[in-house]
């Protein structure tokens, strides 16, 4: 049996980390495509051999709530001691991403407050005045009605996260040190999220090329831009200034945070290249900057956002970059096959021959916006019918050479199309997956959780 880390850069796109993990050895799968456009659905397919709406992992319910078995479930039950770290509270045990693993591990953003602990985040939502709410904060953490120094920690962290006073780290540094630390006597799976590159795009000062850049509530901005007039967007009588956001700040800062991401992680990969046989590198989406008049990576299956960076370290994997296409299904599928005992049933395939399969042939899934993300839209004066016009469905298609997805200007291409009619091949696959979406399931989110969403920019 051997030692396997999968190590997900989160919103790192493919050309930002082509240039900071230069120095990472293995073998570059450039054409390496998720299977969605956000964090979730990913992670499904990275943990089921799934599709997203085949795990039931979309906009309309987070939860991997799928009866399958997921990757840390079956690596457990083949005698392998399953451990993860994750910054992203889209990927934690609050949506049940703890499913087979021993261990679970997490930053303060997944580790949101119990009952015993003040509720700093509802309680600076609910005043106007940020000074006085810390002030009146720490007087409740000190009352005796809450553990106190719990409280106090998470009040501290609250104040400093994203100003000058926080140190930019949003679990990369605690990763490695929780690296260094490992030595696995026992064949172990690790797996890890770490999320330096996702917005608000703060760097550590040291690695600033200009102030850190939030950009807010972007999603509007790209609602907006479907729009000839951006205030046809809005309902009638709300009156809402339209301020533009700034592609080359934004960029910027974000490219700082992957150049510290890049450097921590050359450390971390020093450890986990002496503890485990094989080191799996890879994105679980990107991230747009104005590219298609789209931000972030809420809309859409943009080839910024759908190719992902992807290189496996180990044995039977050279120094070398493949064209080959692959997809996120065929990391469940490698891992399983470089297990002893397992039985990768589900979709994908073996990376080790993927450039002798250049045939293959994947979807990239966008199931329109969360409710609460329609929620916040509806609350600050949009549209019904313009919320309506991002509220739809997409579908892509990932072959050799080629990337052809659904888009609001019809058809897209890049590359060649290896088949006559791309567009059909769409319509047969999607038929082959089965829709295991549950039409009542919902996204109702904890008040803890929403907080930490809303930071990220969910709503």
């Amino acid at each position: 049996m051997t030692n396997i880390a999968v190590v997900v850069l989160d919103t790192v796109r493919a050309d930002v980390f082509a240039e900071a993990f230069e120095w990472l050895p293995g073998t570059w799968f450039d054409a390496a495509y998720s299977t969605s456009h956000w964090t979730g659905g990913a992670h499904a397919s990275l943990f089921t051999g799934m599709y997203p709406s085949e795990a039931d992992v979309t906009v309309a319910d987070w939860t991997l709530s799928t009866p399958a078995q997921t990757l840390a479930e079956r690596l457990s039950a083949a005698g392998y001691r399953t451990r993860a770290f994750s910054a992203n509270i889209n990927v934690s045990p609050a949506y049940e991403y703890d499913r087979g693993f021993d261990v679970f591990d997490g930053t303060r953003n997944t580790e949101y407050p119990t009952t015993s602990v003040f509720n700093w985040y509802r309680h600076l939502e609910e005043h106007e005045h940020p000074r006085l709410a810390y002030l009146t904060g720490a007087a409740a953490a000190l009352s005796g009605a809450y553990d106190t120094r719990r409280s106090l920690q998470f009040g501290l962290a609250e104040a400093v996260a994203g100003t000058r006073l926080g140190d930019g780290d949003d679990g990369a540094g605690r990763f490695r040190d929780l690296t260094r630390s490992l030595s696995p006597s026992e064949p172990t799976f690790l797996f890890a999220n770490l999320m330096e590159a996702h917005q608000p795009y703060h760097a550590p000062p040291s690695y600033r090329s200009g102030d850190p850049y939030d950009i807010g509530p972007a999603f509007e901005t790209t609602l907006r831009n479907r729009f000839d007039d951006p205030d046809e967007a809005l309902a009638e009588g709300v009156d809402r200034e339209h301020t533009g956001l700034d592609p080359e700040r934004a960029r910027t800062a974000y490219e700082d945070c992957v150049r510290y991401l890049s450097d921590v992680y050359r450390e971390t990969f020093e450890a986990l290249s002496t503890q485990f046989d094989y080191v799996i590198t890879l994105g679980d989406h990107g991230e747009l900057f104005g590219e298609h008049d789209v931000w972030e990576h809420g809309y859409g299956l943009y080839p910024e956002v759908t190719n992902v960076p992807l290189v496996v370290t180990g044995p039977d994997f050279s120094n070398e970059r493949v064209d080959a296409p692959v997809s996120l299904l065929d990391v469940y599928h490698t891992v399983l096959a470089l297990a002893d005992g397992t039985d990768p049933d589900r979709r994908g395939r073996d990376l080790r021959a993927a450039d002798d399969e250049r045939g293959a042939r994947y979807l990239t899934e966008y199931n329109g916006i969360a409710s609460m993300r329609r929620e916040a839209l509806h609350e600050r004066g949009y549209a019904p019918a313009a919320i309506d016009a991002v509220d739809v469905e997409y579908r892509g298609l990932v072959a050799d050479g080629y990337y052809g997805f659904q888009s609001d200007e019809g058809w897209t291409e890049t590359g060649g199309p290896p088949i006559e009619n791309p567009q059909e091949e769409v319509a047969a696959l999607r038929e082959s997956v089965p829709d295991n979406r549950d039409d009542d399931g919902t996204d109702a989110v904890d008040p803890e959780i929403r907080r930490q969403l809303e930071k990220l920019g969910y709503a």
